[in-house]
C-alpha cells in the first residue's frame, strides 16, 4: 500500500525555492529531462504546466520584487532562475513589461537603478501627484499643465503623457464630487438666482448640462465669483458639467508651444446627463437599465438589440454616454 504524501503546490514551491537559494546555478538542469526539476516544473511537461497554471500573477511579480531585494536592483532574465524566468515571460510577455508590473525599473540588471532610487522617484511622483490634486481642488477642475509650471515641470521626469498623469492622479467625477470645493450656497441673492435659472433653461433647452462656452460671458464671471467654479453653480441646480472622456488626450507636458490650448469639445467625446428626454429615449433607456440588472455588469454592444443601441447612440450622442445614463439612473 502507497503511503507517500502528495506534495501540494505550496510544498512544491517551497521546495523549488529551497533548491535555487541553495545553488548559484541559475540554470540548474534548464535541459536535463530526467531531473527532478525539469520533470515539476518545466513548461515542456504536463506537471510543469500544471504548476506553472497554479500560479496567479501577483506571485510571479512577488518572485521578481524578492529577487530584487536581494539584488538591489530590478533583475535581468539571466539573475532569474530558470523556472521563475520562463513562467514570467509566458504570462507577460515581454521582461520589461513584468519589471513594470512589479513596481520595479525596467533598466534591468547592474546598470539600472537601484532599489532605493527607484523607491526615492516613487515617493517624490506620489508627492507630485499629491500637489496636482490641491491645484485640482482648488480650480474646482484639471488644470492644464501650463497653468502649474513648477508642478508640471518636475512630471517631466516621469512620464510626458498628462492624461497619464491625470489618471494617476484619480482626478475623476468621484475626487470633485468628493473633494473639491462643491458646496450648496445657502440665501442666494435675487441676482444669483437669476443668473442660476438662465442656466437651467439653457439646460433644458440644450437638453443636457451647457458647456462653460453656452453661457454669456457677463453671466459666466459672475456665477464664477459668486460660486468659486462652474462646477459649483452646475451644482446649485443639480447639474453637472459635461466632461471629456479623456480630457487631455492629446497634450504634452513638454509641449514647445507655450500658447494655452483651448479645447474643442466635440459631444461624441463626451459623457453628459441626458435632461427630458423623449418618451422613446426614456423607455430605450429603461430597456438598458433593465439589460444591465439581468448581467448585473454594464452590457456591451453585442448584448444589445442593434435597433435600441443605434437610437441609444443617436439620442446620447455615443454608446459611451448612453452607459453613462445608468448612473443617474441609479442615483434616482
Amino acid at each position: 500500500m502507497n503511503t507517500q504524501k502528495t506534495m501540494t503546490e505550496e510544498e512544491i514551491s517551497d521546495k523549488l525555492n529551497l533548491i535555487v537559494f541553495s545553488d548559484e546555478d541559475l540554470e540548474k538542469d534548464r535541459d536535463n529531462k530526467e531531473s527532478e526539476i525539469y520533470r515539476d516544473f518545466s513548461l515542456n511537461t504536463k506537471k510543469g504546466k500544471k504548476f506553472y497554471q497554479s500560479l496567479d500573477d501577483q506571485f510571479l511579480l512577488n518572485i521578481l520584487k524578492k529577487r530584487a531585494a536581494e539584488l538591489g536592483h530590478s533583475p535581468a532574465q539571466a539573475e532569474v532562475f530558470w523556472v521563475w524566468r520562463t513562467y514570467i515571460k509566458r504570462r507577460f510577455g515581454k521582461w520589461p513589461y513584468a519589471l513594470q508590473s512589479a513596481g520595479l525599473s525596467k533598466a534591468a540588471g547592474k546598470r539600472g537603478k537601484a532599489l532605493a532610487q527607484i523607491q526615492k522617484e516613487k515617493e517624490d511622483y506620489e508627492e507630485l501627484l499629491q500637489q496636482l490634486q490641491q491645484a485640482a481642488k482648488q480650480l474646482c477642475r484639471i488644470p492644464h499643465p501650463q497653468e502649474i509650471p513648477q508642478i508640471s515641470s518636475k512630471l517631466k521626469k516621469y512620464t510626458d503623457d498628462w492624461n497619464k498623469v491625470i489618471s494617476d492622479a484619480g482626478l475623476n467625477r468621484k475626487f470633485f464630487s468628493e473633494k473639491a470645493g462643491i458646496y450648496k450656497i445657502e440665501n442666494a441673492e435675487p441676482e444669483l438666482r437669476q443668473a442660476l435659472d438662465i442656466v437651467w433653461k439653457t439646460a433644458n433647452k440644450l437638453g443636457r448640462p451647457p458647456l462653460k462656452s453656452e453661457i454669456p460671458e457677463e453671466l459666466r464671471k459672475l456665477l464664477i465669483e459668486r460660486c468659486g467654479s462652474f462646477r459649483n453653480a452646475l451644482f446649485q441646480i443639480d447639474l453637472e458639467p459635461v466632461t471629456r472622456i479623456n480630457p487631455f488626450s492629446a497634450t504634452r507636458i513638454k509641449s514647445s508651444d507655450k500658447r494655452k490650448k483651448m479645447h474643442r469639445y466635440t459631444l461624441e467625446d463626451c459623457n453628459y446627463q441626458i435632461l427630458n428626454p423623449d418618451p422613446q429615449t426614456r423607455k430605450d433607456l429603461e430597456a438598458l437599465y433593465e439589460i444591465s440588472k439581468s448581467l448585473k455588469c454594464l452590457p456591451e454592444k453585442k448584448e444589445v438589440d442593434a435597433n435600441l443601441r443605434k437610437r441609444l447612440q443617436k439620442s446620447c450622442g455615443s454608446w459611451r454616454n448612453a452607459l453613462n445614463q445608468l448612473r443617474y439612473m441609479e442615483e434616482k
